[in-house]
């Protein structure tokens, strides 16, 4: 099998297909008609986004929680022979 001298066609050698080249694209210039085609941002007053006249309020602090307070509760363990435990220094 052979390269076919047209550019344009498939050929294989040895079973491996050969891609021809690509041809060129012609593109014609965008003149002022064109520009109307594609899609535009709309601009109208029901698309817009409507604008803020005041500032939401701040944050409010929070109360602080009511828990359960120890203060009248609070009894520290007096064990009868903690002294015998430390000794005393003279």
């Amino acid at each position: 099998m052979r390269v076919s001298e047209n550019l344009h066609q498939m050929d294989s050698i040895a079973g491996i297909m050969l891609r021809s080249l690509l041809k060129t694209i012609s593109m014609k210039p965008m003149g002022k008609d064109d520009e109307d085609e594609h899609a535009k941002t709309p601009t109208s007053a029901d698309s817009r986004i409507p604008r803020v006249l005041a500032c939401p309020p701040a944050p409010k602090k929070r109360k602080p929680s009511s828990r359960f307070h120890y203060a009248d509760l609070r009894e520290f363990f007096n064990p009868p022979d903690l002294e015998t435990v430390f000794q005393t220094l003279t």
